[in-house]
């Protein structure tokens, strides 16, 4: 027998939406560091989730199956849709008017516009960087993954669960399907964890189980499978599962996780929920009394649009004033709250609760659905491809900041040398190869060489610091081989790569305390190798010396809306023996890399970039030779280029 719990609202799971919520924001706000395991609010959520979706289906089993279907993602478009359009349109423009476009940029664009389809958690967990990553801290769409999953997990549940609707007073088989594939989900997620954290991490089939144990809950205790008369055991339950989930909240460690630390959550939530539903009508302990607390339960309610807003506030201040000012600590709960009242009561309430016929029919509620989403998606489109346009950055003038945008505009006089002519140039590194792209396409043109580039970012090519990143090697190799099959003898390879330790928000000591007797006879191995393989192949070699490079970054530190943020306190200008004592070891292997292999020459931008006693990262005209900390801007690109390409004519015509 099926009980009639369906129309009952328990304040108390609001509250359990309160709790969550606030240690998602805590946690990504790092207040204090009080709770480093928040990041587990998002299981509570999601079991929530999962016995709240099964409560609001239980009395459609008796209709249609179209109908059913029609019902549930009428309700669900409704509920979802609104909120987040109108953040994700809104985060795509402030992105625009507030931060400048980076190597961040394109995957924070392609989170963001993956979400407008429910499909972001793909979009990162095809990223290399985990959730836990520096570079995630300034991706404003990062936390739309949660709504992904959830999203995905809406595809497959109504049918699962219409089935079980229909046949589990005469079928064992229809009890058995959400249970086997909750087992096979967490398998696959205590497996992936170890294996492929990120799918574990990010995608459907590592957190099913997690959404599914709420959907189960819910079956046991809407067919009297499960009770509980005992007020005592309630209270202990409902302590327990707090317990539990307090303890996810402070113990729960990213590299371990979801599995086994999700566990904790979820049998915690689950615990709770039992708590809260089962016991007789009057039972009310006073851990219960404070979850349906009306403050408690508003909160709750305004869950959905806070945890929509909350992360790209967060984003932004980071990336502008910075979060370390107590005032900006003091604004920041402000603003959130503010955003969520508004969308929770002038979108999220009209839009549910509204008559007009694109809100109460669901052919109707699609077709308008899918116009928005279209449509919205299209403007966000537009907006990331003209940032540009938009942009209250003095980046805005990417011909002078961006490396890897513009051809020159200035006439290109070509150069005529037959030595030049037929020749390739090879450009193999890390994300300096990119930065390097406005000079190399600039000799090209100008020498008419052929220039093909093999760039990886954080992979770096004999960095002269420490070996080559293990990690890298398979896609080095392949690199390589690739050089060795199309290079003719004469032609030469440009290794460019990150060559001193960064000193972005690093004591200076601290980066000089990398260069260890360790790390210098690692580089040499990997140089040694690399050198000698390119040598037989009789290539010539070209390697850039180690540039300036800086305590803060440029595109984030010359606007008058982020010069006061901690970041940049630090400035844009750094001692120039300072940088020569930094690169000395590096300078040292160069030398002795040039003497055992002629073919090596050494190319060094350094005085070019640094003509004084100090170095900075404009020159004296006021333009920037950086982007950031270490990257080379447009315009550093165009001073470097006649130097550069003078040492490849010298190569060419010695050769």
């Amino acid at each position: 027998m099926m009980r009639k719990v369906s129309p009952a609202y328990l304040p108390a799971i609001d509250g359990l939406r309160a709790i969550a919520v606030i240690a998602v924001i805590l946690f990504h706000a790092d207040f204090l560091n009080v709770l480093p395991g928040g990041f587990t609010g998002v299981d509570l959520f999601f079991v929530i989730s999962g016995y709240v979706i099964s409560q609001s289906l239980c009395d459609r089993g008796h209709s249609g199956f179209v109908d059913y279907l029609k019902a549930f993602y009428r309700r669900r478009l409704l509920r979802i849709l609104p909120a987040l359009l109108v953040v994700l349109v809104v985060t795509f423009l402030v992105s625009a008017l507030f931060v400048p476009q980076s190597w961040l940029s394109e995957q924070n664009s392609r989170t963001g516009l993956a979400a407008f389809f429910g499909v972001s958690n793909v979009v990162l967990a095809w990223n290399p960087d985990t959730y836990f990553s520096p570079g995630a801290e300034l991706n404003p769409f990062l936390h739309t993954w949660s709504l992904g999953v959830e999203e995905q997990y809406y595809v497959v549940f109504p049918v699962l669960y219409f089935l079980w609707l229909r046949f589990n007073k005469n079928s064992a088989l229809v009890w058995a399907v959400l249970p086997v594939l909750a087992i096979a989900s967490l398998v696959t997620s205590a497996l992936e964890t170890k294996t492929d954290q990120l799918s574990a991490f990010y995608l459907l089939p590592g957190r099913f189980w997690e959404l599914a144990a709420g959907a189960i809950l819910f079956q046991l205790i809407a067919t009297r499978r499960a009770s509980l008369r005992s007020r005592p055991l309630a209270s202990l339950l409902l302590a327990s599962g707090l317990a539990l989930v307090l303890a996810g909240f402070v113990y729960a460690e990213g590299q371990d996780f979801p599995f086994p630390w999700a566990i904790a959550t979820v049998l915690g939530a689950v615990l709770m929920i039992a708590a809260l539903a089962l016991p007789a009508d009057g039972y009310g302990s006073p851990l219960q009394r404070l979850l349906q607390a009306p403050w408690v339960t508003y909160i709750g309610r305004l869950s959905f649009s806070l945890y929509l807003w909350h992360w790209p506030v967060a984003v932004f201040l980071r990336w502008t004033t910075g979060t370390e000012l107590l005032v900006v600590q003091l604004v920041y709960p402000v603003v959130v709250m503010a955003l969520a009242a508004a969308s929770y009561h002038w979108i999220e309430i009209p839009v549910r609760t509204g008559k007009s016929a694109w809100q109460r029919q669901a052919w109707s509620t699609f077709a308008f659905s899918f116009s928005a989403v279209i449509l919205l998606w299209w403007s966000a489109f537009w907006v990331a491809d003209n940032t540009e346009q938009l942009s209250l950055s003095q980046t805005r003038d990417t011909y002078t900041w961006y490396a890897y945008r513009h051809y020159p505009r200035e006439d290109v006089l070509k150069i005529e040398d037959p030595q030049v002519n037929g020749r390739q140039l090879f450009v193999i590194g890390d994300s300096h190869t990119a930065a390097y792209r406005t000079l190399l396409n600039s000799v090209s043109l100008k020498l008419g060489i052929k220039v093909v580039e093999y760039e990886q970012g954080g992979c770096s090519v004999v960095s002269l610091m420490a070996g080559d990143p293990a990690s890298c090697a398979v896609r080095q190799e392949a690199d390589l081989r690739d050089i060795e099959s199309k290079a003719n003898p004469g032609d030469i390879v440009f290794l460019a790569s990150l060559r001193m330790p960064e000193m972005e928000n690093v004591a200076f000591e601290q980066a000089l305390s990398l260069q260890t007797v360790e790390n210098h006879d690692a580089a040499r191995r990997s140089a040694e190798v690399v050198l000698a393989r390119l040598t037989a192949a009789k290539i010539q070699i070209l390697m850039d010396a180690p540039k300036p490079l800086f305590r803060a970054p440029p595109n984030r530190c010359s606007d008058w809306f982020n010069r006061m943020n901690p970041v940049c306190a630090a400035g844009l200008t750094v001692e120039g023996w300072q940088l020569e004592r930094l690169r000395a070891p590096q300078m040292q292997l160069l030398d002795q890399l040039q003497r055992e292999y002629p073919s090596l020459t050494v190319w060094d931008p350094f005085p070019f970039l640094c003509p004084g006693a100090v170095c900075s990262a404009y020159d004296t005209n006021g333009l920037p030779l950086f982007f950031d900390s270490n990257h080379l801007s447009g315009h550093g690109n165009r001073v470097l280029e006649p130097s550069f390409r003078a040492v490849l004519l010298s190569i060419w015509r010695r050769s």
